[in-house]
């Protein structure tokens, strides 16, 4: 069976209460058995890896460059597109669900992105930037839900937990010689 994805989008120039923020939602990734997916760089990108390979997750950074190198210390796989900035809808649907620490354009970007392809969005009001502005908010006509405003890191848990039992498991049938 898959391993569930989380992706945690925001800044790569985050200040200390981001970074403290994202680590621990880091860790919380890896306490809900899933994988981390970020976009592989400094600030809030590094500090949820730190977090989610300190406590035993798996890392995989989404990166807009073409070396492999070009990540930070605690990534596990790379998935190198060579895209620049056009990379962040792939880091917006890489994960079963989308959790925004802070955040300028370029998570933005990705929220919009999530949020077209129905990804369900989960957003650390506390970080401040686009997080706080867009939490317990419906940004179109598309969904008839809202970004979850999670307030303070020690809720996320039981909310990433919820978020994960509701999602549709789809599976591709076997085929060839073990096919029915």
């Amino acid at each position: 069976m898959r391993r569930p994805q989380i992706g945690i989008m925001g800044s790569s120039e985050a200040d200390a209460n981001q970074m403290m923020i994202a680590k621990h939602a880091g860790a919380c990734v890896a306490r809900v058995g899933a994988a981390l997916v970020t976009g592989g760089r400094d600030g809030v990108m590094q500090a949820a890896s730190r977090g989610c390979a300190e406590a035993g997750g798996i890392v995989i950074a989404v990166t807009p460059f073409t070396p492999m190198e070009q990540v930070n210390e605690f990534t596990h796989y790379v998935i190198p597109t060579g895209l620049g900035w056009a990379r962040n809808v792939i880091t917006a649907i890489s994960g079963d669900i989308i959790l925004v620490v802070g955040g300028a354009a370029g998570t933005l970007s990705e929220i919009a992105y999530a949020w077209m392809y129905d990804r369900p969005i989960v957003a650390l009001s506390a970080s401040g930037g686009w997080a706080a502005k867009l939490a317990g908010e419906r940004i179109d006509h598309r969904r008839s839900d809202v970004i979850v405003d999670c307030k303070d890191v020690e809720a996320l848990e039981p909310i990433l937990r919820k978020l994960l039992a509701e999602r549709p498991v789809k599976t591709i049938p076997p085929v060839g010689p073990d096919a029915p």
